[in-house]
């Protein structure tokens, strides 16, 4: 979806409750197919640019990023948007970036020059609400490490769900890493970055493909913490029977 205009970024989409609900026990375990057995309301879009201050514990984030450097290699940010569990805008910015820009990537980004330099904001400004706004959160997104590359700081793995490492859906990529909008086609049946992207729609994507599995996915995670914490209970007293054993 082009970004024509600048009007464009604070749009407010909600995502209807059906979309937010868990699935139940008997369709967790189906095929990523995107077939479920009771019926779904489409996203509703708002016209009005109003951005909601309801940060819920469980936030999805996108940003979309600029070239600097030699040939616009390097990856400077220019947007950040962030997407409460029900899917409203609760954070989006235009950034300055901190370095001279050699490709706005403006097929992918949607952004320009004037865009940038007429609705920017300091990268510290927003940087530092970025950070305040995800504290103590569980962050969703789509490989979200580059995200937070260019925010420059980090956020706690067991605080992350990322929609590009859930093993499920690699495994529609046969073990790769799978695209966003190849998950949403295969799982969601929706359309996403057809033209330039748009970091509040990919945020709801990623939001949508967690929340479809959110049961599951944290069931995996509980496994796997407990399993973890037996393999650190048994390392432990295996430690203390050898310390019994030695010499006084």
């Amino acid at each position: 979806k082009k970004i024509g205009h600048i009007s464009k970024l604070n749009d407010v989409s909600v995502l209807s409750e059906s979309h937010v609900k868990d699935v139940n026990k008997n369709q967790e375990n189906k095929p990523l197919n995107g077939k479920r057995s009771r019926k779904t309301r489409p996203l509703t879009t708002s016209t009005n640019n109003l951005v909601s201050n309801n940060i819920t514990h469980r936030l999805a984030l996108d940003c979309e990023m600029v070239g600097c450097g030699k040939d616009g290699a390097g990856n400077q940010l220019a947007r950040v948007s962030i997407v409460n569990i029900y899917g409203d805008t609760v954070y989006d910015k235009i950034v300055l970036p901190r370095e001279t820009v050699t490709d706005y990537r403006s097929l992918i980004t949607g952004l320009n020059r004037e865009i940038i330099t007429t609705k920017g904001v300091p990268f510290k400004e927003v940087q530092g609400e970025v950070a305040d706004m995800v504290k103590g959160k569980v962050v969703i997104g789509h490989d979200i490490k580059h995200d937070f590359d260019v925010l420059e700081f980090s956020h706690p793995k067991s605080m992350i769900r990322d929609t590009a490492k859930y093993k499920p859906f690699k495994a529609l990529s046969k073990g790769n890493t799978p695209s966003l909008k190849k998950l949403c086609r295969e799982i969601l049946k929706t359309s996403v970055q057809e033209g330039a992207h748009d970091s509040i729609e990919d945020a709801r994507g990623a939001l949508q493909l967690y929340r479809m599995h959110r049961t599951s996915w944290e069931r995996s995670i509980k496994k796997y913490r407990k399993k973890s914490q037996q393999t650190i209970d048994s390392q432990d007293k295996s430690e203390e029977l050898e310390d019994s054993d030695d010499p006084v």
